[in-house]
């Protein structure tokens, strides 16, 4: 090879590499700061004690699974918004938001007064919770979901914002939440300064709040970068076909969620202790596979671009990158926190007991996270390339017949730990399954939507 191809090689790995991490780096804080939301609910309401932390674990799992409902219209709106840029058609991205918020948001208006009176029933179903535990779940979900019409509306508009690759504006929108978020928290779940005193209500009031003004601040980001949503009939025959894509987004992460809700269910039906534990962990975790979500959609928005704009090798070549060098990166920040297990549980842990069966979770899911990385990141470049069958494939097969089944057998020996072991073969196998796929059949992948 000659000197001066040499020269453009090293330009244009260095141009990649600089891509990924301007795109990166603002997704980093954003997801940093979207964990830091339910650290926040978990640190402030720790005096409440044990019922309190296990009330916010259960309802995170089941508020999570309500969220699968947003992958029906966030999907297809990510997949069409990044290749619409990269394919210089900016009038379809804006017509495709503006239907996907008008239908989405009518439908979780209705869905939101369903879930709200229904909540009881869903708590019993799902954990089986009793006394306190129940009785603070039941008041924070009724109010997150009372404010689902607003988290889908801001999300949506800061799927459109991160899409067109201003990640930039995402972190500062999100990162303004937060801080209001961990300024109200101690104020209404305590009653400072003359604030009524809701306890763990108040971490529900604070985040509803919170996600209000980022919806505001979204709204003003999408007219900004020229996204302002329209209503166009020629369009919409096209964008429902696009929402294929989205039913099974929408279904794996609605199965995923079940998945994940049973396997909760199987922890919490080990005791407070267990579910405490648990729960301080995977909010503690949130630290570091968040990170992994801003690789992830970077490699969905990057890939997307570049199958927009018709360039396929260089789609595969730069969505690579983004996952080698997020899954490394996941990696050292998980050996990391293996490592200062013990100490970073003090924080939120109510007595010694927690904090022992947290910093063992640690351990496991510190090791567990470069498998995590790889899994999330590769599954996030596939569905850039407009498949969404494949990840939806794997990542449920392995689901099921590995972690619920494995969590089953191995609980009633190990106890926790089963769970937890079950999770960590879980992950690698996936991880390791969707980056096979991507190496070797990335073109047989690609589907290009607009």
């Amino acid at each position: 090879m000659s000197l001066k191809l040499r020269l453009a090689s090293r330009i244009t790995l260095d141009s990649d590499i600089l891509q990924v991490l301007r795109t990166s780096l603002p997704l980093v804080i954003v997801e940093l700061v979207s964990s830091l939301y339910s650290i926040a609910d978990t640190y402030f309401v720790k005096n409440l004690g044990e019922n309190a932390i296990a009330a916010l674990g259960i309802s995170g799992y089941i508020f999570w699974l309500v969220q699968a409902f947003f992958a029906l219209f966030h999907t297809p709106l990510s997949i069409a918004v990044a290749q619409s840029v990269g394919a210089k058609e900016l009038a379809k991205a804006r017509s495709i938001l503006g239907f996907i918020l008008l239908l989405g948001c009518t439908l979780t208006a209705t869905s939101s007064a369903i879930l709200a009176y229904r909540a009881p029933w869903i708590i019993v179903v799902q954990s089986n919770a009793k006394g306190l535990t129940f009785n603070y779940a039941v008041e924070y979900l009724r109010i997150r979901f009372c404010g689902l019409v607003i988290a889908f509306a801001a999300m949506s508009l800061d799927v459109a914002v991160v899409s067109a690759g201003k990640t930039v504006y995402s972190m500062i929108s999100n990162t303004v939440g937060l801080a209001l978020n961990m300024f109200l928290d101690p104020l209404i779940i305590y009653g400072l300064y003359g604030f009524p005193k809701f306890e763990v209500a108040g971490a529900a009031i604070a985040t509803v709040i919170s996600q209000t003004i980022s919806l505001l601040l979204n709204s003003y980001f999408i007219l900004k970068i020229g996204l302002i949503p329209t209503i166009e009939v020629k369009q919409q025959l096209s964008t429902i076909r696009m929402l294929n894509l989205g039913f099974f987004s929408f279904l794996e992460r609605l199965l995923f969620s079940l998945g994940n809700n049973v396997y909760a269910g199987i922890i919490s039906r080990l005791g407070d202790l267990a579910m405490a534990a648990h729960s301080i962990g995977l909010r503690i975790e949130s630290l570091i596979y968040m990170p992994g979500i801003a690789f992830l959609t970077t490699a969905s928005v990057l890939v997307g671009q570049k199958i927009g704009a018709r360039s396929i090798e260089e789609a595969k070549n730069i969505g690579l990158k983004v996952i080698k060098l997020g899954s490394t990166i996941m990696a050292l920040l998980g050996l990391s926190v293996a490592l200062c297990s013990y100490k970073l549980t003090s924080v939120f842990a109510p007595n010694i007991e927690v904090q022992r069966l947290a910093s063992i979770y640690l351990i496991i899911a510190g090791l567990n996270e470069f498998g995590l990385g790889l899994t999330m990141i590769t599954g996030g470049a596939i569905r850039g390339a407009g498949n969404v069958i494949a990840p939806f494939t794997i990542n449920l097969g392995c689901l099921f017949l590995v972690r619920v089944t494995l969590s089953f057998l191995l609980a009633p020996m190990l106890g926790v730990i089963g769970p937890w072991t079950a999770m960590f073969v879980d992950v690698y196998l996936r991880g390791f399954i969707l980056y096979y796929m991507y190496t070797t059949r990335f073109n047989k992948l690609v589907k290009r939507i607009v």
